[in-house]
């Protein structure tokens, strides 16, 4: 049996006390298209990053054909035959597109560089020209014409200038070709354009990894498909073997009861971070009421968002009632995330109507929104590490000014939270995971929100802390609070919810209460891409 291009053996990536990767072993083919899938931070690009040179620190084997290429510098990782593209283009945006490609056969030329000083000027233009030839070539491998060859980066569409990348990595003529999320932002005739340039590449010999959030196209041209959860591998197989897999599923749409465990410091936080009382929490939220009122809280119509080329949210509308909990679900990469910056003022649509009790959220600046009473926890937290636990609190009451008001509800924020007034002079950074997203949370209600946009809370948190989290926002419902909540763990979600609208490449693809989206196997398939029990 011939050996496996790639082996990676037992790799661990710590990040702090973050195990961003814990012993993650995988094989890979010579031609083989391999499929690298998992939630929002399961590790994936990690992976890439230890895999490449990015990440040094590490431990584990790492062998291309047969060569221990573990912890090595990026430029000898590429010297072995491994190329990359990366998750947002990275191109040399003032160069043409064939020069982006020539800037690619680096390894190539290496060696010439000292001999075309010296070599006659007819074989220095020879291989000048043979060069460029081949860049042509490759721009037609990915199906581009001719006529973008020389018009600079920048002034190509998304699609196109994915496709530069694309063909930037081909010319390094690689062994193994680690594609990073190469369709996010492309429309659908684009991703089957990709799925079947990927198709040719193996057919070729070339072997492939792919990480993609797009399930369709990962089903359709990968072999082989492994799946990352919390840094760790918990499926590998053939595509629809591993769709079945219930590991796969609670990892992509959660459990109805997620359990696990969990580190003391992080069980002894969870214990703490969920008692009976919200209403010391939401210092702006009306009193619990069994009821919303309809016609009031946050409205969009026809939103259309872009980042440059990229058309992230396409003819979103949606409704959030005062006093309702709504949730947005979907694949990694819809759109959801860009959808609640868009609401909370931190980006601008193209196009469409976002308003929250007649505020025009499309026009206001954030400062302004948050005033009003909208508050956005970001995915990732996004607390500033450097600063101690109390400032990050003072911040989120920088609309409110100084007052004594503030101060008050800083103390009894740290009453609800024992862990934020005994940290209170550590910098933020030297939290624990679920602390720093308590902090998050706090953070927010300090500004005395009616409105709170939550984009995935339970992001890279051990399950018994996720569920404490959960228990937060029930009781921050339960005390009046209107939410608005990105959760990646769909069934755990949907049971928070009255509500909820399942995205897709920037689209509402359908929506409906929270029971009847529970029973709805559509919602499987806008994770998995398929039905997988077929």
């Amino acid at each position: 049996m011939a050996s496996p291009l790639l082996e990676l053996s037992e790799l661990r990536q710590y990040f702090g006390g973050v195990h961003a990767l814990d012993g993650v072993s995988l094989s890979i083919e010579t031609g083989q298209v391999f499929g690298l899938i998992g939630p929002n931070g399961a590790g994936k690009t990690t992976l890439v990053n230890v895999l490449t040179g990015h990440a040094r620190g590490g431990s584990g084997l790492v062998r291309i054909a047969g060569t221990d290429v573990a912890g090595k510098p990026p430029h000898l990782v590429a010297s072995a035959g491994v190329a990359r593209t990366f998750q947002g283009v990275r191109l040399y945006h003032e160069l043409s597109a064939i020069a982006n490609i020539i800037a690619g056969m680096h390894r190539q030329r290496m060696h010439d560089i000292g001999r075309e000083l010296f070599a006659p000027l007819g074989r220095v233009r020879r291989a000048r020209t043979a060069r460029h030839a081949q860049a042509l070539g490759l721009l037609e491998l990915v199906g581009l014409p001719d006529e973008v060859a020389d018009r600079p980066a920048a002034t190509l569409a998304y699609g196109q200038q994915r496709r530069v990348e694309i063909a930037r990595a081909l010319a390094l003529q690689p062994r193994l070709l680690i594609l990073d999320e190469p369709t996010a932002g492309m429309n659908p005739l684009e991703k089957r354009e990709i799925g079947r340039l990927l198709s040719r590449l193996s057919e070729g010999g070339l072997t492939i990894l792919l990480i993609e959030h797009d399930m369709p196209l990962v089903m359709s041209v990968c072999s082989r498909v492994a799946v990352l959860d919390f840094g760790r591998k918990i499926a590998d197989g053939e595509p629809q073997a591993v769709a079945r897999d219930q590991k796969v599923l609670d990892a992509y749409l959660g459990t109805e009861t997620s359990c696990g465990s969990a580190s003391e410091d992080d069980t002894t936080q969870a214990e703490g971070a969920t008692s009976s009382t919200a209403a010391a929490i939401t210092t702006g939220a009306r009193p619990a009421t069994s009821q919303t009122r309809p016609g009031r809280g946050l409205r969009a119509s026809d939103l259309h968002v872009h980042y440059g080329a990229v058309h992230a949210v396409r003819s979103v509308s949606l409704a959030v009632d005062e006093g309702e909990i709504v949730t947005l679900i979907g694949a990694n990469g819809a759109g959801k995330s860009t959808l609640l910056a868009t609401l909370s003022g931190v980006l601008r649509p193209s196009s469409g109507a976002a308003t929250f009790d007649g505020l025009d959220l499309t026009r206001a600046k954030p400062a302004r929104i948050v005033a009003h009473g909208i508050a956005h926890v970001p995915e990732g937290r996004q607390i500033l590490g450097r600063l101690t636990v109390r400032e990050n609190l003072e911040l989120g009451g920088y609309t409110r000014g100084g007052s004594r008001r503030l101060a008050a509800d800083i103390t009894r924020l740290e009453e609800r939270f024992p862990i934020l007034a005994e940290r209170r002079s550590m910098p933020a950074m030297t939290l624990s995971g679920g602390e720093q997203q308590v902090l998050a949370i706090a953070r927010a209600l300090i500004a005395r929100p009616r409105l709170l946009l939550l984009d995935e809370p339970s992001l890279g948190l051990a399950p018994i802390l996720a569920e404490s989290v959960f228990g937060l926002i029930a009781e921050l419902h339960r005390s009046g609070l209107t939410i608005l909540l990105v959760e990646q763990n769909a069934h755990r979600a949907l049971s928070l919810a009255q509500r909820g609208y399942v995205v897709e490449t920037g689209r509402i693809a359908f929506s409906g209460s929270a029971v009847e989206l529970q029973a709805n196997p559509e919602v499987e398939r806008a994770y998995l891409g398929s039905d997988p029990r077929l």
